[in-house]
């Protein structure tokens, strides 16, 4: 099986070399976890290594500040293999280009199908699901949001949607039914640790995939993610 490296110190080895192509995952955790920058590092990692073209859709930071953000952490190098657009710049376009009222669900598709029918992309992130939800209106959020999946499915291209937790959850995504249509769910943790919040990654579910089920601590050090086996943690 085709697999997308995540360029995470030592998690590509824990999933059989990567997160299986064309499969759409989860990224999910509560606020400061580090979810965008996880996924963008992804894309980032692997348009100026991997040579593989990305889209980073962001529904509520402006682009400029998600850049920055990014910079801050050390993904400077700029690639054209690597696109960012903003709900806004969507709305504008899809508004010249229809006659009727989408919702933002449907019109993120349509956005996605027009753009992919022009050019090629191997991964695309939706930041954050809830966003979207919340600029939503309809009568069956589980069913628009089960079309939704199915629509990114029937692409081909290898997705990540970033899911906001809140302390306490229990669900991965709001409505229950994500996990379920979801792929793979990659859970970015907080523990506290005496005075010091740490940062974990887990697992939940990756299909056709043999993956550990152990909690990792996460760090992000000299310009990159890494994860820390219990094991070597032990050392």
């Amino acid at each position: 099986m085709e697999r997308i490296k995540t360029y995470i110190d030592r998690l590509d080895e824990q999933l059989e070399g990567g997160i299986p192509k064309g499969s759409i995952s989860l990224i999910c955790g509560v606020a400061g976890c580090m979810k965008s920058s996880f996924a963008y590092n992804i894309l980032y990692n692997n348009a100026v290594v991997g040579d593989k073209k990305g889209l980073y859709i962001t529904l509520e930071q402006a682009v400029p500040n998600l850049k920055q953000q990014m910079e801050t952490l050390g993904m400077v190098e700029e690639s054209e293999k690597l696109a960012i657009v903003s709900h806004k710049m969507i709305d504008t376009e899809t508004q010249l280009d229809m006659k009727f009222e989408l919702n933002s669900m449907k019109k993120v598709k349509y956005y996605l199908d027009d753009l992919l029918k022009r050019e090629n992309y191997d991964l695309i992130v939706i930041d954050p699901l809830n966003a979207l939800y919340s600029l939503t209106t309809v009568k069956n959020p589980r069913r628009e949001a089960h079309l939704f999946f199915e629509g990114l499915r029937e692409t081909g291209v290898t997705s990540f949607l970033i899911s906001e937790m809140y302390p306490g959850d229990t669900k991965y995504g709001k409505y229950g039914v994500e996990e379920f249509l979801a792929d793979a769910i990659i859970h970015l943790d907080l523990k506290r640790e005496r005075d010091i919040l740490e940062r974990h990654l887990g697992i939940i579910k990756m299909r056709c995939t043999n993956h550990n089920l152990q909690y990792f601590p996460l760090f992000y050090n000299n310009g990159k993610f890494v994860i820390y086996t219990k094991e070597e943690m032990e050392l």
